[in-house]
């Protein structure tokens, strides 16, 4: 997992930052992912998907929903069910099984779902889901400075990829005092009020973002 503290020290001296705090997006992207799974068979899949990620809830893991339901199909000629006989229509007692899981976790649950699902062709499906998130975060950080920096000596230390020739002259000029390091690509902060020039600086996947509040 990436460091904001650490990307902060890239972008200011170390002798102009005055303090950094990890703070926490005000809401949180995750992925909300329901499988529906025999009765018999849900309780294993719960604790196989928890242990690959999914379900951590704060101070609380295995965290899940469930709805009880009646799943139906029929399989054709070809299939291999390993519910009932292929060709005959089959109901069977099922949960709708429903679990919070991280980004980086995502795909290491959902192959351990197709990995362990007693179903031929399990029916799965992924929603992204907009969380409350109080905890202290650290891929987003507030950097407080000593002095001001000006936004052109920021985009020097950003590197060459970082083109400042569109720029205004007033802009490159402007100073601040403090930064909002986002490595998760959240766009919603609780940050108090302040007439002090803020820089945030934004990592979505590989495109790094630069702007002044």
């Amino acid at each position: 997992m990436n460091n904001a503290a650490n990307t902060a020290k890239k972008y200011f001296p170390s002798s102009a930052i005055k303090s950094i705090k990890y703070i926490s997006p005000v809401f949180a992207r995750k992925y909300k992912i329901i499988v529906f799974v025999p009765l018999k068979n849900a309780d294993e899949l719960t604790f196989k998907m928890a242990a690959a990620g999914a379900g951590n809830i704060g101070k609380y893991s295995v965290c899940s929903f469930r709805t009880k339901g009646v799943g139906t199909f029929l399989g054709s000629a070809s299939s291999k069910p390993r519910v009932g006989r292929k060709g005959r229509f089959e109901m069977v007692e099922e949960i709708r099984l429903e679990m919070i899981c991280e980004q980086e976790e995502l795909d290491k649950v959902i192959d351990t779902v197709y990995k362990n699902h007693p179903y031929e062709e399990p029916a799965c499906e992924i929603y992204p889901v907009i969380v409350r998130d109080i905890r202290p975060n650290k891929e987003t950080a507030l950097v407080h400075l000593k002095r001001a920096v000006k936004i052109k000596d920021i985009l020097k230390k950003a590197g060459p990829k970082i083109s400042a020739a569109a720029l205004p002259v007033k802009l490159m000029n402007t100073g601040v005092k403090r930064a909002l390091i986002d490595l998760t690509g959240t766009t919603r902060y609780e940050i108090n009020p302040s007439k002090t020039k803020t820089i945030v600086i934004r990592k979505n996947k590989n495109i790094i973002n630069f702007e002044v509040i």
